[in-house]
Parts: structure tokens; sequence; C-alpha cells
């Protein structure tokens, strides 16, 4: 839906990762076509590799996208800064938005510092409440360093959940500097999506049906969901688990996936229609160890699937336990077990999950007042300067 309000006179310039913005028709692609209505110009500057190409991408009649066609990591970083210097030389009203702490924080800053004009850190992914990301890689812990250097000298901090928000406030950030944002979630196809019929077909006589959907990393935490799959398997319980995505650990994933009886456990590629596939299951299952707002949460409530997740992103602001879903403490597995279990073997339960569930999505904050939040979060960047 695109809004229709006068342009505010704000000028932004974005410095990101997110190469979807080059990719015409995809979710961002349309979201930034609707702030784009809101402010008077719109640039995105977007860490990209040659293979990205080099040919900048228009979003909106003054909104753009521009890859930065590096060819190394240096690179990407220096013509970010080159070419975000180039187009500050307009003149005009500029707020600069960095869509990490990190990478895109420091050339945020950097041009901040050179031209005087505000500057609002993103911080989507929630990598400073918990330890499990940093211990991930040393690149990681470096960044942790940055991040929390950065934090507090921005003028402004977006920030996806309250979760998020607390922790940003213990690294010196202060509390009137944050606006929370939530990440909007287009939740109409997930509600009136028809099941996937082949999955429907190949589900067996009171099987329950178990899904899981994302990249096969360390932080989804998977490994946990396959243990404790077996461990409902090995107490009697007829059941099968999807599992939709690739990843660094599909060989891990996979090796702990044949001490399962054959078949239980099945793997699959990216599906290119996630609603039709939460519509055939019965539960869908986040182990992740972190997650910044987890909108798969969302889409699962949205197509009537109960819930069992860790306590991680929107859990406790949009999922609570018992009430829409199940929350347990993360990388608990035997809590996580117990939780499989009690969803896999209790109907009413599943019932009573789907129907509040249900409930919430209808409660849920409108694309506009989305879209509001948004331009208050670039308001209040000029104003905090």
């Amino acid at each position: 839906m695109l809004l229709c309000m006068h342009p505010n006179r704000i000028k932004v310039l974005s410095i990101g990762m997110d190469k979807d913005l080059l990719r015409e028709g995809s979710i961002s692609f349309k979201r930034h076509q609707v702030y784009a209505q809101h402010v008077e110009v719109l640039h995105a500057v977007i860490f990209a590799r040659k293979e990205y190409g080099r040919d900048i991408v228009q979003i909106a009649p003054n909104a753009w996208a521009h890859p930065t066609y590096s060819s190394n990591m240096f690179g990407l970083f220096y013509d970010a800064f080159r070419i975000g210097k180039s187009l500050l030389k307009e003149e005009g009203d500029w707020v600069i938005s960095a869509q990490d702490p990190f990478e895109s924080g420091i050339v945020a800053y950097l041009l901040a510092r050179m031209t005087g004009a505000p500057f609002m850190i993103q911080e989507h992914g929630d990598f400073f409440s918990e330890p499990y990301w940093r211990e991930e890689s040393f690149m990681n812990r470096v960044r942790f360093k940055v991040g929390t250097w950065l934090l507090p000298r921005a003028d402004h901090v977006r920030v996806v959940s309250k979760r998020i928000a607390k922790t940003m406030q213990t690294f010196g950030v202060r509390k009137e500097n944050i606006t929370i944002h939530p990440v909007y979630t287009d939740v109409k196809s997930f509600q009136s999506a028809e099941p996937d019929k082949e999955i429907q077909a190949q589900q067996g006589e009171k099987e329950i049906l178990i899904l899981s959907i994302g990249r096969f990393v360390p932080q989804k935490n998977l490994g946990m969901l396959v243990r404790s799959f077996i461990k409902v398997l090995e107490r009697g319980v007829r059941a099968k688990l999807l599992l939709y995505g690739k990843g660094i650990e599909e060989y891990t994933l996979r090796e702990l996936a044949s001490h399962a009886p054959k078949g239980s456990i099945v793997f699959k590629e990216w599906t290119d229609n996630p609603a039709s596939v939460m519509h055939a299951v019965d539960i869908y299952a986040l182990p992740s160890n972190y997650e910044g707002w987890g909108r798969v949460c969302i889409e699962t409530l949205a197509s009537g699937v109960p819930l069992l997740m860790t306590d991680v992103g929107c859990a406790g602001e949009i999922v609570f336990d018992g009430v829409n879903g199940l929350v347990v403490p993360i990388d608990d597995e035997w809590v996580f077990t117990e939780g499989l279990y009690k969803l896999a073997t209790d109907a009413t339960l599943r019932g009573q999950l789907k129907k509040d569930g249900l409930t919430t999505v209808e409660q849920l904050p409108t694309f506009e007042a989305n879209v509001a939040l948004y331009i208050e979060s670039l308001e209040k960047t000029r104003s905090n300067f």
C-alpha cells in the first residue's frame, strides 16, 4: 500500500549491505519506494562486490540504490565512503543512516564527521544482548568492539525490539535517543494461503509435521532442534521434521539426522511459497540463539500454526509463553525437548495457541504506523544533532 503525504524535506543517505535493494520487486525495494514518498531524496549506498554490477538502480523518482562495485574488502569501505561523499556535496538537510553498527556504521560515522550531518545507526540483529554471536568468529568479536564504540556516538539509534533497546542503554545510548521500530510483516499471504498439497499427501496417519525454515548456520541452533526431535520420537510420538534451507552446517545436521529413523527428517531447498508450506504443518519450531525480530514468528501466527521458540526476537512483545506460543530459554535442550513433546501430544493446546495467535496478528500495528516510525526516527536524528 502506498501512502500519500507531503514529502518531508529531509534528504537521506543510507549505508548498508542489503543487496535486495538492487532487485526490483523485492520486499526491501518496495519498502523503500514508500519511504521515498516521505523524504526529499533517498540514496542507498550498498556494499557490493563486482558481480552485482555497477549500474545505479532507481527505486522511485527521488530514490536510488548505488552498488559500490568493489573488488575486495578494503574496496567496499573506500567505495562506499567515496560514493557517499560525492552524494553529500548536494546542498540540503541530510541525515545519514547506517544499516548496522559495524562496517556500515564506520562509513556513516566518518561521513558524518566530515560533513557535519547527523547520523543514525540501525540495530536489527540483536548482536549485543547475548554472547552467542560474538563467539562465532574472531571478526564478530572485532565488530562487537566497533559497535559498542560507535553506538553511543550516534545521534539516534533505531532498534527493532524492546529487548535490544534495553541492551543499547547498557552501552551508553540514552533512552531518549532510541526509537523502537519493528520490522513490518505483511501477513496477508500467510493468512489466506492454501496448504501445500505435496506435503499433505506425504503425511502419515496421525503424524505430526514439524517445520523450521532458515539458513543452516550456528545462529539458528538447528542441531538442538534435531536432537530434541529424535528424543521426542523415542518417547513414541509419530512425527516428521521438515528442514528448509541451506548453509554451512548442512553436513553436520545431516549427520545428526542419520541417527533418526529413516525418512523422519526431511531436508528441502528454499521454498518460494513458505505460506503454503506453513499451512500444511502442525508445529513451527524456532531454536535460535539470537534473532533481531524474528519475522517468521509473526508469519507462523498468521498461518494459524502453533509456535515453539526460544526467548529471542519478538518473544515477550508479540509471542507470549502459554498464550499464543511456547517460549523457552535459549540453548536449553531439555526444556526445548519438553516443549516440543508437549505441543506434539496436546491437540487442545495446539488449538488454543492457534486461536490466540490469529487474534494477535489481527491486533498488529498497520503499515502506515510502521512508516510513521521510520519518519519519527529521522526527525529525532535531526533534532538530537
